[in-house]
């Protein structure tokens, strides 16, 4: 008796003409099985961390964190979509995005700090201009 894959429960389920490629899905070894969900688009860990440019543990970590991009899981395989992964890019993306504007503002609230050639006749000036403005505005 031949095992039937939930790739193949899916294609039976929904289309009863494909019982022609389960007769060729059974006749496959593993690796052809494998290379047919990269045609279809799916990656494993390695070809998925591979495409975000991370460690392939460092994506194993995220996925049981479950901070990591979605995942199909196909018996004891799991398996990557790219545009699942290019989602995830672009979620990363945009988090990114509003932290450095965040930093940016918590930045901005510090206190002034201004370089002058000449920090003495900077000083000079400043403490003139306090005067001017004090003796003005004092009735």
């Amino acid at each position: 008796m031949s095992r039937i894959w939930p790739c193949q429960r899916v294609i039976m389920s929904r289309n009863a003409k494909c019982l022609s490629q389960l007769d060729s899905l059974e006749q496959k070894s593993g690796s052809q099985r494998i290379s047919a969900y990269v045609r279809r688009g799916l990656m494993r860990y390695q070809e998925a961390a591979d495409y975000l440019g991370i460690a392939k543990g460092t994506l194993a970590n995220w996925v049981s964190q479950r901070i990591g991009p979605r995942s199909i899981k196909i018996g004891s395989m799991r398996l990557f979509r790219q545009e699942d992964l290019d989602v995830f890019i672009e979620e990363k993306l945009f988090e990114t995005e509003r932290f450095e504007k965040r930093r940016r503002r918590q930045r901005g609230r510090g206190a002034l700090v201004l370089t002058c050639q000449h920090p003495d006749l900077f000083l000079f000036s400043v403490l003139v201009l306090a005067l001017a403005v004090f003796i003005f505005t004092v009735p």
